[in-house]
This record gives structure tokens, C-alpha cells and sequence, in this order.
């Protein structure tokens, strides 16, 4: 039991020796790596050794539309002058799922910046709020609560749910997870010798890390280009969701940490809502900015772009993460948030 135990140990720090890990000026994980979360702990180990500032988000500071050189990171980059501001995001990080990656595999964030990005149509509506009763497919359901509290849309087995928490548990789980997704199409190797018959599954562990693709994840046209049509989000309330209690519990983690946090809201395409829809937007923005302010965090409210730099509902094309990176640096707020930081240490 001990040698296993052992060996259960040493793998996972062993493979980190083979399997080497270079990010390039401009990183993002890997789009087919966003559920691999021993990935994401890899990557934000040597973020917070290499960089000052961390901006962590869903696919809208990823970059659903744009490439690596078109991210919001990169034009924040291009102000500074310096590669100061790592991409920590990750595509359909919800605030639930959000809370998970911080607590469980981001425990190497602390002591730093960190710029925490808040993706408004998660509270769209109940159903992205979870808390509707139907059962309700969502991203990383590895990452949310799997007994308390309960999400009623999340129909996992007990089983199921166990396995998430031995993951969390023991880097060995998770790592075996990350040889699955970068190794065998994400099947076990019997399910992959079955899939591939004549295939050695030894060789297909390569000890190479995919490079991200340099290109947008979807086309990079206007929502009216894409042909969406004007949307009656009922929007939730803050006091009741669960989106925002969970975001608001990443900023308490991380400060536990001693990160210093700066939170940005939006930009949300305000031209994709109805009237009703937008002035029920705005009042909850306007709810949540008043937590922040009460709770002495530094926030900044993206202003509302021009419609045609909005790819979607949440997210920029490259125009628009050019002029929000811009309207960052015009803010006082954040400019006294970035002082004082080492910059000799972190100088790339």
C-alpha cells in the first residue's frame, strides 16, 4: 500500500520532468485541453512564476473569436510594453465552475494580481443560474459542488460524483485524466485499443503537449453578420443567484490568498437586448457593481462598444478587446491597482 501510494505520488511530478512545458509570449490552454485540469494547474504554476498580472475568465478572455495576438491580454500587454498580463481563461468557466478551479487547482495563485472577469449571461436566465429543477447540461460539471449545495439540474450518479471528489483529492486521478484527454482522444486505454485495434497505445504517448491553434475558435463576424436576432433575457437577481454567490466567493478565496483582485464586467452587446431586457441588465449590473464598491473592490464596467466590434452577446471581436484593453488603462482605478508590482523579477 505504501509503494503504491508512493508511485501514486512521484508519477504525476515525475511526468512534469518528461513532458515539457514552454508557453510561448501569448499562451492560452489549449482549446481541447479546457477540461483538463491538471493542465490548467501546469500552466498556472509557471503563470504566477513568469508573470505578474493573471486575467481569469471564461472564452471571452480566452478568446473565442480572435487569435492569441488578439486577445485582451495581448493589446494590455501592448500598452504595458512589457508581457506582464498572463491568458488564464478558460472556455465555459461559469462563476460555479470558476469557484472549483480556484479552490481545487489553482492553489499556486496567491500573492499575486489578479484580474477576475465576470461574464454577465451566466445570469441570464435560471437555467444558466442553475437553479432550475430540470436537469440542465453545463459546462464543467466537474468543477461545481457535487453534494453541498445541491444543484438540482445535476443529475451526476453518487458514483459519479465521488469520482470528482477523489480527483480533487489526489493529483493522481487528474493526472490520469490529462494522459486521456492529450493522449486517447479522451477514452480510458481499453476504450482507445478498442477504437484503434492496430494502433500501440505506447506510442501514442508522445510527451508533447498540443500547441494551441493561433486561430479564432469561431468565425469572427458581427452578431448581425451571424444573423441573431434581439433577445428577451430575463436576467436573474442578484440577491438569489448562484452564479454571482459563487463569484463572489472566488474574489473571497483569492484575497485569502493575498492576490489582489480587479474585477471587469462585461462588455455586453446592449444592442441584442430588448428594451425590457436591457433595462433588467442594467439594474442588476448596477447591484453588483454596488457589492463591489461596498466590499472595497476595484472594478471597472466595460462601456458599451459599437455594435459591430460585439461577435455575440458576451463576446468581442478583436476591436472590441482592443478598445476595452484601452479604456482599462484610461481608468484610475485600475492604473493605481497595477502599481507598485516587482517588475525586475517578472521582466520577460
Amino acid at each position: 500500500m505504501v509503494i503504491l501510494i508512493g508511485i501514486s505520488y512521484l508519477l504525476p511530478n515525475l511526468w512534469k520532468w518528461l513532458e515539457q512545458f514552454n508557453p510561448s509570449i501569448d499562451y492560452r490552454l489549449p482549446y481541447n485541453l479546457s477540461n483538463d485540469y491538471w493542465m490548467f494547474t501546469r500552466w498556472s504554476k509557471y503563470a504566477c512564476s513568469n508573470y505578474p498580472v493573471l486575467i481569469i475568465g471564461d472564452s471571452v478572455v480566452w478568446g473565442q473569436y480572435v487569435t492569441m495576438e488578439q486577445t485582451l491580454s495581448h493589446y494590455l500587454n501592448e500598452m504595458e510594453g512589457k508581457n506582464i498580463f498572463a491568458n488564464m481563461g478558460v472556455d465555459g468557466i461559469h462563476p460555479a465552475a470558476m469557484l472549483g478551479l480556484i479552490k481545487y487547482y489553482g492553489k499556486a495563485i496567491s500573492n499575486k494580481r489578479v484580474i477576475l472577469h465576470f461574464n454577465p449571461l451566466w445570469m441570464s436566465s435560471k437555467e444558466h443560474d442553475l437553479r432550475g429543477e430540470e436537469e440542465f447540461r453545463f459546462n464543467h460539471p466537474r468543477l461545481v459542488p457535487q453534494f453541498f449545495p445541491k444543484i438540482a439540474c445535476y443529475k451526476a450518479s453518487f458514483a459519479q460524483r465521488m469520482s470528482v471528489v477523489t480527483e480533487r483529492s489526489f493529483s493522481f486521478s487528474s493526472w490520469i485524466n490529462h494522459i486521456r484527454m492529450n493522449y486517447f482522444e479522451n477514452m480510458d486505454i481499453q476504450n482507445w485499443t478498442m477504437q484503434n485495434p492496430y494502433k500501440n497505445p505506447l506510442k501514442a504517448i508522445t510527451l508533447e503537449i498540443p500547441i494551441p491553434e493561433n486561430k479564432p475558435q469561431s468565425k469572427p463576424v458581427t452578431w448581425v453578420e451571424r444573423g441573431m436576432k434581439k433577445q428577451d433575457f430575463s436576467w436573474v437577481q442578484v440577491e438569489e443567484s448562484f452564479q454571482w454567490n459563487s463569484f463572489m466567493k472566488v474574489i473571497k478565496i483569492l484575497k485569502a490568498r493575498n492576490n489582489k483582485v480587479f474585477v471587469i464586467i462585461g462588455p455586453f452587446n446592449p444592442y441584442i437586448l430588448t428594451e425590457e431586457s436591457l433595462i433588467r441588465y442594467n439594474n442588476m449590473k448596477s447591484k453588483m457593481e454596488n457589492w463591489l464598491e461596498g466590499n472595497g473592490i476595484s472594478y471597472r464596467s466595460i462601456s458599451d462598444l459599437p455594435s459591430e466590434y460585439y461577435a455575440d452577446a458576451s463576446h468581442p471581436l478583436k476591436e472590441g478587446y482592443a478598445k476595452s484593453a484601452e479604456e482599462l488603462f484610461a481608468t484610475e482605478s485600475f492604473r493605481k491597482w497595477l502599481e507598485n508590482f516587482k517588475e525586475k523579477k517578472f521582466e520577460k
